[in-house]
């Protein structure tokens, strides 16, 4: 049975009635890992800049609209988010005091972020990227705080052990799995494609026979790690190889994406406050940089993981650049720290203080306007909330979560029919929700219903264009009321 099969007839058949409480306790685990989280952004910053830098960096942890709305959903996001950021937090903490009892933690974390999401896999590159850093800056006068630098033959041992300790967490979690990686598998010619492709790629790799020979040993030889391997494969199949959903960024749709689609999601998806704050911290960052490494540490994982995106096909939702934004707090929260000199004039220094304390306030009244509906969050770069939709792939307005929401709408107006066009996989019964079908006539000419369309279907219907909607639902389903129009 597919998972999709299993899931649907686990919670809307076996559990209809319990849906409601089932879905609430399923949220508490990541609404856990949320306030985790921000307690660890509070304690890395309090670690680099103090005391006020942690509570500021918290408040814009705390009100970040994409943060918000991943923490309240059941997906592995927030959790790869909060596991990548506590391993890199461990880490950092070892290489000032590289004690036994540090490198181990260290090591645990590691193997947390690669079980919480294949995202963490990056991590593989950025440690040795930071040892680097450590080995060119050693001799350096800021590096005194890392006492690792003072053994750069340790730290190169102490990433291999780092990696040697995840790898057996990774390993724990999967509960100690030694198979065939094809054994007992669901779409195992979907997945002997993913594998094949893979080979394709390697020197050699075109050769029938070498195909072969893999193919076999997937399906026959037992190996550790095997669910993890060909998860990774389909993962990265459809992430940097050929992606299943086709693209669409202001209007234009493709295929392939574009290699800049995650900076524009990241312009527009971001609290514009907190853009406006990011550009003011690197203006001042000379003057507030605690030490070079210290914004090595927080920076350059934000980097590589653009780089990474940059490469990819899938084009989908914030939720990819996710684990940006807690490192991003950090670095901003140093502003906090700015110091003026006597002699500078009560003007100049009223002029930065507004500059700050202005984006603050916007991204406290931002958070609050668009309750509840995080997730369709859009800065004013994009128009808005109610603009959102035209700008990017609708996985950043539109994951089906406004169906409970058109329930109370039909009921509020009395509306015991409707068109339904719904992108999503909870069944509009659930809700006791009557839907008519959409025929293919309906997207070229509307007949005298009620349509309700979700943003993902939205550009189906021609006549969308001309017609404004009645009503949104959450920004995500849009409602036409043609009932008393008459089209002749």
């Amino acid at each position: 049975i597919q998972r999709t099969e299993f899931a649907e007839q686990f919670l809307y058949v076996e559990n209809k009635n319990s849906l409601e409480e089932i879905v609430f306790w399923t949220r508490i685990p990541m609404v856990l890992t949320g306030v985790f989280l921000g307690f660890l952004v509070f304690s890395w910053s309090n670690s680099l800049y103090g005391f006020k830098s942690g509570i500021f960096a918290l408040f814009l942890y705390a009100f970040s609209p994409s943060i918000l709305a991943h923490t309240r959903l059941v997906t592995m996001d927030i959790g790869a988010t909060c596991f990548i950021f506590l391993a890199l937090f461990s880490f950092y903490v070892y290489c000032r005091n590289p004690s036994s009892r540090n490198l181990i933690l260290s090591g645990v974390t590691f193997g947390l972020a690669q079980l919480s999401k294949y995202t963490a896999i990056y991590l593989y590159f950025l440690y040795p990227i930071l040892f680097f850093l450590f080995w060119v800056l050693q001799k350096k006068d800021f590096m005194v705080d890392y006492k690792i630098s003072k053994d750069i033959k340790k730290l190169f041992l102490g990433i291999i052990i780092i990696f040697s300790i995840g790898s057996l967490v990774l390993f724990c979690g999967y509960f100690f799995e030694l198979k065939p990686m094809l054994s007992n598998d669901v779409d195992v010619k979907e997945k002997i494609a993913y594998f094949e492709a893979f080979i394709t790629k390697l020197p050699g790799g075109n050769s029938d026979f070498v195909k072969e020979k893999f193919v076999n040993l997937a399906l026959n030889q037992p190996v550790p790690f095997s669910t993890y391997i060909m998860g990774f494969l389909g993962a990265s199949n459809q992430t940097f190889v050929e992606s299943r959903f086709h693209s669409m960024l202001f209007g234009n749709y493709s295929k392939d994406g574009w290699w800049y689609y995650y900076l524009i999601v990241f312009m527009l998806k971001t609290s514009f406050a907190v853009l406006v704050l990011l550009l003011i911290t690197f203006l001042f960052s000379q003057g507030l940089r605690k030490n070079l490494m210290s914004e090595l540490f927080i920076t350059i994982p934000v980097v590589l993981l653009m780089m990474f995106t940059m490469v990819s096909t899938l084009t989908g939702g914030v939720r990819y650049i996710l684990p940006i934004y807690p490192f991003l707090f950090v670095y901003i929260s140093k502003i906090t720290n700015i110091n003026f000199q006597k002699s500078q004039s009560f003007v100049r220094r009223g002029l930065v203080y507004m500059l700050v304390l202005l984006p603050v306030f916007c991204h406290l009244y931002g958070s609050f306007k668009i309750y509840p509906h995080y997730l369709s969050y859009f800065n004013i770069f994009a128009g808005g909330a109610n603009n959102g939709y035209k700008c990017l792939t609708r996985a950043n307005i539109d994951l089906g979560q406004d169906l409970k929401g058109l329930d109370g709408y039909l009921r509020k107006n009395n509306i015991s029919r409707v068109k339904l066009s719904y992108w999503g996989f909870a069944p509009p019964e659930i809700y006791n929700i009557h839907n008519l079908p959409i025929e293919e006539a309906d997207k070229e000419i509307p007949s005298q219903d009620v349509y309700a369309i979700s943003a993902h279907n939205i550009d189906q219907f021609k006549w969308t264009e001309e017609y404004k909607p009645s009503c949104k639902i959450g920004y995500s389903i849009f409602i036409y009321d043609f009932r008393f129009v008459n089209f002749m």
